[in-house]
């Protein structure tokens, strides 16, 4: 059992398949936090993590006496707690905008996404739950042919939340067909998933997802 208690150091206790949590180790990475990533199944919890995650899910940030949950809290407790890069706009109206973009991303994408690889859907659920995460992807593209990252000139918390679930198509069976529609998010994904902090963000599993 790993205590949380008397930490001299930041941690991260991340399921390493879990988008939630590769999204808080891509801040990490792209920040240069030295904290020790703490692999732990999400469904196999300890009495510990269980006691501070009341809803009983990772990822959990330990800092020092500071115990968070909670992903979009944890990457932005990091944006603040090391602010350079940034990933937040400086001007209270664009970050209200990134977090109403991050919002979306959760209401439109997680939701589902999270069924299907959970598998919790009938055969014909999933089907049109593949098809409407697919249709709501796809209609992202004429937005990423303007601005190199997701409505920035910057790479933002916004693309973090993004592209753990873009890498992660594969396993719930939806493949883009590659032709000019599609071309802006090819284009994204390739700079996205080039990027260090991503390379290095990734577990040996989510690695195995496009190992081929």
């Amino acid at each position: 059992m790993v205590s949380l208690s008397n930490r001299t150091s930041m941690a991260l206790f991340s399921d390493p398949l879990d988008h939630y949590s590769h999204r808080v180790r891509i801040v990490m990475c792209e920040k240069g936090v030295t904290g020790e990533i703490i692999d732990m199944d999400s469904n196999n919890l300890t009495s510990e993590i269980l006691e501070v995650s009341p809803y009983s899910k990772l990822p959990v940030l330990v800092d020092r006496d500071v115990c968070l949950y909670d992903s979009v809290i944890l990457m932005e407790y990091l944006d603040e707690r090391f602010p350079h890069p940034p990933l937040l706009p400086v001007y209270p109206v664009s970050r209200a905008q990134i977090r109403l973009f991050i919002q979306r991303i959760e209401n439109d994408w997680c939701e589902i996404f999270d069924n299907l690889i959970d598998g919790v859907l009938s055969e014909a659920k999933a089907k049109k739950a593949r098809q409407e995460l697919k249709s709501q992807i796809i209609a992202m593209s004429p937005i990423l042919k303007e601005k190199p990252y997701f409505m920035s000139d910057e790479f933002s918390l916004v693309d973090c939340c993004i592209a753990p679930i873009l890498w992660r198509l594969p396993l719930i069976g939806i493949e883009l067909q590659k032709d000019a529609k599609t071309k802006p998010i090819y284009e994204y994904m390739q700079r996205v998933f080039t990027k260090s902090c991503f390379i290095d963000s990734l577990s040996e599993l989510e690695r195995d997802i496009r190992s081929t």
